[in-house]
């Protein structure tokens, strides 16, 4: 029988900790429908991908939450992010395809595919997401 490894739930708690403080000060950006990321996708794709709707901004989230136990997981959250469409002088639109976050040092950590996508085309639209890591045991 080949070896099994596995990560107890204390030990989950332990990463899922570690992530309030790794992801403290990280970076919120989104991008367009129509790109569909993977894991192997690196920081730079992505940022080419960005949205570009009016008053697109990517958002700092400053500090995370204490993990909670999410079955046989643990949560990390962040706040919950709201992303305006704000007219400026060329009504540019995007339809919202998912969200990435980015360490305060620079290094791409993981995504967000939205489904449905989320239009951002004009007066009152917005995309609100709360992020969150998880840290499953097993």
């Amino acid at each position: 029988m080949p070896d099994v490894n596995g990560l107890s739930m204390s030990g989950a708690l332990v990463q899922a900790t570690a992530n309030k403080t790794r992801m403290a000060s990280c970076v919120m950006h989104l991008f367009k429908f129509g790109f569909v990321p993977t894991p192997t996708t690196v920081l730079a794709t992505y940022l080419a991908n960005e949205c570009d709707y009016d008053g697109y901004a990517p958002l700092t989230i400053a500090t995370w939450n204490d993990p909670v136990l999410a079955g046989q997981a643990w949560a990390t959250f962040a706040p919950t992010q709201t992303f305006r469409w704000a007219h400026d002088t060329d009504d540019v639109g995007n339809q919202v395809g998912g969200h990435f976050l980015v360490t305060a040092g620079g290094d791409l950590m993981d995504y967000s595919i939205y489904d449905p996508s989320i239009p951002m085309q004009g007066t009152g639209q917005a995309v609100i997401k709360t992020p969150v890591e998880i840290t499953p045991a097993g």
